[in-house]
């Protein structure tokens, strides 16, 4: 399987910079599967094609309530571009 080109934006290289280590690590693993799979988060409606907007939304641990999301961005043939990072304290499903 090969893994899709990634990119971040500058605002996702700051948000990074202002997370804790062990939220870089969730981080990592969630590109990790991005990466794998672009299609893998939930997509957000009203993106102008090709380009299609995605959210990722992965826990710290598998029964925390907080979690961390990814919002990037896939174009087929280009690769992903991650926009930002941020804490997102609610339940995920």
């Amino acid at each position: 399987m090969t893994e899709v080109p990634l990119e971040e934006a500058e605002p996702a290289r700051k948000a990074f910079g202002d997370l804790t280590e062990g939220e870089r690590e969730v981080v990592r693993e969630a590109l990790a599967a991005i990466s794998r799979a672009p299609a893998t988060g939930r997509e957000i409606p009203g993106w102008r094609p090709p380009s299609v907007e995605y959210t990722y939304t992965t826990p710290f641990a598998p029964d925390s309530a907080e979690a961390i999301t990814v919002v990037y961005t896939h174009t087929p043939g280009m690769g992903v571009t991650v926009v930002f990072y941020f804490r997102d304290p609610q339940v995920v499903d």
